[in-house]
């Protein structure tokens, strides 16, 4: 990979896969209606790739193309889309959430933009077994913890620090001949952070297409308006479900309790907000904190710093 990359044209979103067999690494320049920017893959290891997007995509669903024997882990940093499964299954996946996949035959899932503009994405395709072998010596136990089986899906909540490293992942602040190092260092630091996460819960059950459906609404009304989200009493009217049914089959799909989805969602906004000029009292109006104190805190304790000193922080390093 010291070598420049090659370079081209994507006609499909899934030309990847074919290059994959030729290239250890390359990029593709995407210039479709759907979507216009850039594509790099990186094999950084047998049975471990990294694929990152950074487009401006249109509305409009394209092809996701799965490999068979691998497990796909990807997280979504900019933007959002809806991703079904070929069993169905419909996932919503936004810069709080990342989404497991392992199949043991190539899938095509279906990707539908939702709305127009970045979409930022950075994933992991990964052979379990490879996983399990030196450097890095992953136990069944460990696998258990976010493979969600074979031919299954599972998303998990993607908190701060994991977001954190997947982005450094897409803009990697060295030359082109520390990149291989440095990918595959991130690649394992990620790996650690998510078996380390809080947030990791033990594999979903089995839930009915119906159910399924209405904890993605549960969780869309929930995180529509961040100012004012919905009760508890409210959201579960909304989706014909009893309070207590929501709140454990909400825990058992997502991965996270509903207090803890509504947390991450405005920290995540709050790193966008941070970025521009808002003075911090009405970010943490927007967000939906009665003071600004409240934010504060909230905020230093997912990120270890002040809303003030990271917004700092973001202007030195930029």
């Amino acid at each position: 990979m010291s070598a420049p990359s090659p370079l081209y044209v994507c006609h499909s979103s899934t030309d990847w896969f074919a290059l994959s067999a030729h290239h250890d690494a390359f990029r593709l320049r995407w210039d479709q209606p759907e979507g216009r920017g850039w594509e790099a893959c990186y094999r950084l290891a047998p049975g471990l790739w990294l694929r990152t997007l950074d487009l401006e995509q249109a509305s409009g669903c394209l092809p996701a193309w799965i490999p068979g024997g691998h497990l796909t882990l990807a997280g979504m940093l900019e933007g959002a889309t809806a991703l079904e499964s070929p069993e169905g299954e419909a996932f919503e996946l936004a810069g709080d959430r990342l989404l497991c996949s392992h199949r043991r035959q190539g899938a095509a899932f279906l990707d539908r933009c939702l709305e127009p503009g970045r979409y930022l994405m950075a994933l992991l395709i990964l052979d379990p077994e490879r996983l399990r072998q030196p450097p890095f010596g992953l136990t069944a136990d460990d696998l258990a913890a976010f493979n969600p089986g074979v031919d299954g899906n599972r998303c998990l909540p993607l908190d701060a620090p994991l977001r954190r490293c997947l982005k450094e992942l897409t803009s990697p602040p060295v030359d082109q001949r520390r990149l291989p190092l440095y990918l595959q260092a991130k690649c394992s630091e990620f790996l650690c952070l998510l078996l380390s996460s809080r947030t990791l819960a033990p594999p979903r059950a089995r839930i009915g297409v119906r159910d399924l459906q209405a904890l993605e609404e549960a969780r869309r009304r929930l995180l529509a308006d961040l100012t004012r989200p919905p009760r508890l009493a409210e959201l579960s009217r909304g989706i014909g479900m009893s309070e207590s049914r929501l709140k454990q089959r909400f825990k058992e799909h997502h991965g996270q309790t509903l207090s803890d989805c509504l947390r991450q969602a405005r920290m995540c906004e709050a790193e966008r907000l941070l970025d521009d000029d808002l003075p911090i009292a009405r970010i943490a109006t927007d967000l939906g904190y009665e003071h600004a104190a409240n934010f504060t805190t909230a905020f230093k304790r997912e990120f270890g710093l002040t809303p003030r000193d990271y917004r700092r922080l973001r202007r030195l390093n930029h």
